[in-house]
């Protein structure tokens, strides 16, 4: 139960590891957050890991993959494929090594873009 889902949102399928923010009018002031702990082909299961009202640590019933598709929850932290790990690392470097109080979109971007060329280039040079 844990290849990616065929379902999937705006952000992509619904994976191992995700952390999602639960978005049911009850649920947003508790700060609900549940951890994708396993993928199957209709229904994600997860365990709470935060919540104001102190059910962190538990398990959800399984929920239905297309509902993570809809408003009922928002991607908080996504994971990483071993295989991107070293691609995904020198792009968040080029990221945090923007300087300034208040780095624009547009450095972030310019940042991000420099790192593409770079293994653009590398994967023409045969280096990736």
């Amino acid at each position: 139960m844990s290849s990616p889902s065929p379902v999937s949102s705006a952000v992509g399928p619904v994976r191992v590891g995700q952390l999602w923010q639960d978005m049911a009018p009850d649920m947003v002031d508790r700060e609900r957050m549940l951890r994708v702990v396993a993928v199957g082909a209709t229904h994600a299961d997860c365990v709470i890991e935060r919540d104001k009202q102190g059910t962190a640590g538990r398990k959800t019933r399984p929920l239905a993959l297309k509902r993570f598709a809809t408003s009922a929850f928002t991607l908080i932290e996504d994971v990483v494929d071993d295989a991107d790990q070293v691609i995904y690392a020198r792009f968040l470097a080029a990221m945090t090594g923007v300087q300034g109080g208040n780095p624009s979109p547009v450095q972030y971007a310019t940042a991000a873009l420099r790192v593409h060329k770079e293994l653009a280039a590398e994967a023409g040079n045969g280096q990736g």
